[in-house]
């Protein structure tokens, strides 16, 4: 693994060196001292790369948004033709969570505007392409009845919201004690009939 890592291109050995930092440490301990060490390079040779801590980390919060997109995508092809526009949008909530939860540290970087550069293009790309993904299932399934007068936006972050908190309560062990002896699975699809499978509004619309 080591020997592969030494004959990438280094911009990207250093990207792959920050996810194994995150995997093994968190967020807290990252440095550019830190991944420079890992890497296997000069403590100064990050920055002929990237021109600070923040913009490394940006490039990297940008791959997970890659996998995030990826993983919708990937649920969404799964679902039977005639599922209803709700069903699609409940399949990406779960893909959600699920990646989120195999990767804490990614995505507890992901949404670090104090320790990402957000003006990062890649970053900009890569996290706006990942929120237009729900967007897109949320208009599809207004169109279809659900909160069709609601502003989109307004309701893909309320989805966004609640399968973000999901993932991130259970990522850090924070339901195990006032919830006992409940899985994710039933967590997440609990957590999507309530946000998603909500009635059509009544008197709010």
């Amino acid at each position: 693994m080591a020997e592969a890592l030494r004959q990438e291109p280094l911009d990207e050995r250093l990207v792959e060196v920050t996810l194994g930092l995150l995997a093994d440490e968190g967020i807290e301990r990252l440095s550019l001292r830190r991944i420079a060490r890992r890497a296997g390079v000069s403590h100064g040779a990050p920055l002929r790369h990237y021109r600070s801590l923040s913009h490394l980390l940006a490039e990297v919060a940008a791959r997970g948004f890659r996998l995030l997109s990826a993983a919708i995508e990937r649920s969404s092809a799964a679902v039977p033709g005639g599922a209803s526009s709700r069903v699609r949008l409940a399949v990406a909530g779960r893909a959600y969570v699920e990646a989120a939860v195999a990767n804490p540290g990614l995505f507890a970087l992901m949404f670090r505007p104090d320790a990402v550069d957000v003006s990062n293009p890649c970053f900009e790309r890569e996290s706006a392409r990942a929120f237009d993904h729900l967007l897109r299932r949320v208009r599809a399934a207004q169109e279809e009845g659900w909160h069709p007068s609601r502003d989109p936006r307004v309701l893909a972050g309320c989805v966004w919201a609640g399968v973000h908190g999901l993932a991130t309560l259970w990522a850090q062990g924070a339901l195990l004690g006032p919830v006992p002896n409940v899985s994710l699975d039933e967590m997440i699809s609990t957590t999507l009939e309530l946000v998603i499978s909500s009635s059509d509004g009544g008197t709010h619309e």
